[in-house]
């Protein structure tokens, strides 16, 4: 068995990131990979400036004021000076799903607008934030 060093974790991310953005590619997802590739690059680079807990975030989040410091004083939900990538939730459906999707459906309807539907209600209920209290 080997084992792979962080360092070499890192350089094997970044030597692959760097293959995926110089090549021509024309497939349909070549530029999203460009893009993801481009992100793990940046996050690399990214370090945690503080620090906090769950309960601090969930103060702040009521108006009140949270806590940060050093992990190993406040807890280990990491805090960055830039906003992190947020996740990509793409506006369209990808190709093939409306299929699927129809496939799947009870009654098997064949109905593409339907799928659609189905599509945008996934979606908001991605992007959506979830409230618990």
């Amino acid at each position: 068995m080997t084992t792979i060093t962080r360092e070499q974790q890192k350089q094997i991310l970044i030597d692959t990131a760097n293959h995926v953005i110089s090549r021509d590619n024309t497939s349909p997802y070549s530029e999203n990979l460009r893009e993801l590739a481009r992100i793990a690059l940046a996050s690399l680079d990214a370090e945690p400036v503080a620090w906090t807990s769950e309960g601090a975030l969930a103060e702040v989040y009521c108006g009140e004021t949270g806590v940060i410091g050093p992990k190993y004083i406040v807890g280990d939900v990491p805090l960055y000076r830039h906003a992190q990538p947020a996740p990509v939730v793409p506006e369209e459906m990808p190709k093939g799903l409306a299929g699927q999707i129809v496939s799947l459906l009870a009654h098997n309807i064949g109905d593409k607008f339907l799928a659609q539907k189905i599509w945008n209600a996934c979606r908001a209920a991605m992007l959506s934030k979830w409230i618990t209290k």
